[in-house]
């Protein structure tokens, strides 16, 4: 029995801990199993060498010390097996603690091969803790969330990229390093633009010394926008916020422009517009309460009062106290007890 245990036993020290713990306790079943065998092997001894042919007592292995030394042996083989194993875990743990920028560079660019796009992000973050002031890794960060469309996190890898290198020009004069900044900028700044940041992308090119059209009739219609929205022009409003998001703006995460756009649609009436917009900024931003507000608002205009009192529902869920989303419920509340009320008189023909 002892040796059909040995490959047990022999398990390579670089059996992971969840293995050991098996082990350890097939280990223990087979010890119960064994000493069931020893038993039943006592008593057909005992039967067999009953009367005069009977060992004497110094030729007897008491059935408990079998018993005995194999608990010994198996416990022993688990104890130095957990031991193995703890040893050899660590040893892998500190050897990924250890690994180089480079290295994890590496392991980010083939987990990105596998669209494994949180441990390729995990592995980037890594790298960027063990060289902080490397501009490289922010910017490969950039490309992996520009990817995954986080492009608010993207928009914070570039920029700190940009940062990083105009640090390191002031003790490198070099022109490889003025040329990668450079590139970096009018990246962020085509970023900004997609956005609907025009201003703060016509600043970026702006310190290039440098003029981009696109950067600038986006500034142009964006203030025209902002203009008509704050005149309550809101015809006008729609026309220029729907230039910047068609032509410009086109990653779609603006939930301002849209929010904005939806008020103004709301106004002239387009409840529709209103509900197609709203629902684009709770796709991106699930937290929006004034978004759910207004939609709310624009279904109780159509008379969808189902689907009004889900959004404003949602939207005290986010926050109990929120006025808006309080003050729709409340009046959606009230408007339904009364059509029912109707409908009751009604029916009974009064």
């Amino acid at each position: 029995a002892l040796d059909r245990l040995q490959p047990t036993i022999s398990i390579s020290a670089t059996t992971h801990s969840t293995a050991c713990i098996e082990t350890t306790i097939g280990l223990l079943v087979l010890l119960v199993i064994l000493n069931s065998e020893i038993s039943s092997i006592d008593k057909a001894a005992e039967t067999m060498m009953s009367g005069p042919q009977l060992l004497s007592p110094q030729q007897q292995v008491p059935r408990s010390l079998w018993s005995l030394l194999c608990m010994t042996t198996l416990l022993l083989s688990s104890i130095q097996l957990t031991i193995a194993t703890t040893s050899s875990d660590d040893n892998n743990g500190g050897n990924k603690k250890d690994l180089s920028a480079g290295k994890l560079r590496q392991l980010a660019e083939t987990a990105l091969m596998e669209r494994k796009f949180t441990d390729a992000e995990s592995y980037y973050r890594q790298a960027i803790s063990v060289e902080p002031t490397n501009s490289a890794n922010h910017y490969k960060l950039y490309n992996l969330h520009k990817r995954m469309r986080s492009y608010g996190d993207a928009l914070g890898d570039i920029t700190t990229a940009c940062e990083l290198l105009e640090k390191s020009e002031d003790g490198n004069s070099s022109g490889k390093n003025k040329n990668k900044t450079m590139e970096y900028k009018r990246i962020k700044a085509k970023l900004l633009v997609n956005l609907g940041r025009c201003e703060d992308a016509v600043s970026e090119y702006k310190s290039l010394n440098e003029v981009n059209e696109d950067a600038t009739n986006c500034a142009h219609v964006t203030n025209a926008a902002l203009s008509a929205y704050q005149q309550s022009d809101w015809s006008s409003a729609i026309q220029h916020f729907g230039n910047v998001l068609t032509n410009y703006a086109t990653l779609g995460d603006t939930p301002d422009l849209l929010y904005m756009k939806s008020q103004a649609e709301y106004n002239v009436g387009d409840y529709y517009g209103t509900i197609s917009d709203t629902g684009k900024i709770l796709k991106s931003y699930p937290q929006h309460l004034e978004a759910y507000q207004l939609r709310g608002e624009a279904y109780f205009r159509l008379n969808e009062m189902d689907m009004a009192q889900k959004h404003f529902r949602e939207g005290l869920k986010l926050d109990p106290e929120h006025g808006g989303c309080k003050e729709g419920h409340r009046l959606l509340k009230k408007v339904t007890k009364n059509d029912k009320r109707g409908d009751a008189a009604f029916e009974k023909g009064e």
